[in-house]
């Protein structure tokens, strides 16, 4: 995120500590508060991140029965772990392309006849073969329809991640908030940096973000309730306000926050925020800022 000196004003609040109000131009926090002079490249990496253990929707449904997905870019790796016409184990495997679009890929369905039992020395695979095919749509960011054929067989199942454990995003950051409105004022984008407070106790959760960039300061406190699904997190039924320059709730508003990704560096997420003064998309989160 960009330091203070790597930013400009681009809209002024004439005395809104005297007056009590803001000006109606000031239309979000985040134009009041500052706006970059530059903004980088778009990010090479625009695919949601799928990459967890999915099964049968609704969860707990058909256990024993899943698929395991790794990402690297728009290229999905797949096991299915299935069974047989027999009723024993089956392990298949896929590489998926990505078509362009965000939700669906494709690819050979594989698997490999004969290997090297565990215990004994490595001597390789077998017998590999192309047993069908398989394809993922995702309708969101935890959901999606799996279709697979394995030797004339098709089957279709909806799926979502499984889950076993929640995030907790207690602690402090370095980070804030960006994002881009068609309605934000300037160039539309939105940037607050500051400092992130987080509390969770699931499933509540409350954010605070300090900032501090002149001519503005404040803080913005946000509400809402957190899920968890697979290894991703998201905040529901959020409200938020913000306090600049000594005038209480001068921005206020509605968010939620999808896709949240937690790491032992930080987490980040996807926010859509609805407010009087702005409607704007982008992400929030940050790097920790203490151990």
């Amino acid at each position: 995120m960009e330091t203070p000196s790597g930013m400009r004003r681009i809209a002024r609040h004439p005395a809104a500590a005297r007056t009590g109000r803001f000006l109606g131009t000031l239309r979000t926090a985040a134009v009041t508060v500052l706006a970059v002079v530059s903004f980088p490249a778009p990010a090479t990496t625009t695919v949601t991140d799928y990459e967890d253990i999915w099964y049968n929707a609704p969860a707990e449904s058909q256990s024993g029965w899943g698929v395991n997905i790794a990402q690297q870019g728009e290229v999905l790796f797949a096991t299915l772990f299935v069974y047989g016409s027999d009723n024993t184990p089956r392990w298949y495997v896929a590489t998926l392309q990505g078509a362009g679009d965000n939700v669906t890929f494709r690819g050979d369905l594989l698997t490999v006849g004969t290997g090297t039992f565990f215990a004994s020395p490595w001597v390789g695979i077998g017998n590999v073969q192309t047993v069908g095919t398989m394809a993922f749509a995702f309708d969101s960011a935890t959901t999606g329809t799996m279709t697979y054929a394995v030797n004339g067989a098709t089957v279709t199942k909806s799926i979502v991640r499984q889950s076993w454990h929640s995030d907790v995003l207690s602690g402090t950051y370095m980070g804030g908030v960006t994002g881009f409105g068609a309605a934000c004022g300037g160039n539309g984008r939105v940037r607050v940096p500051g400092a992130l407070t987080v509390t969770h106790t699931p499933p509540a959760i409350a954010m605070t973000l300090d900032f501090n960039v002149a001519p503005n300061s404040g803080r913005c406190s946000y509400q809402g309730t957190y899920a968890q699904t697979g290894s991703v997190g998201s905040i529901g039924g959020g409200s938020y306000h913000c306090d600049v320059n000594g005038v209480a709730n001068a921005v206020t508003g509605n968010f939620t926050v999808d896709e949240i990704r937690a790491t032992r560096n930080g987490w980040i997420g996807r926010i859509a925020v609805v407010s009087p003064q702005c409607n704007y998309a982008g992400y929030i989160g940050g790097v920790k800022d203490s151990f």
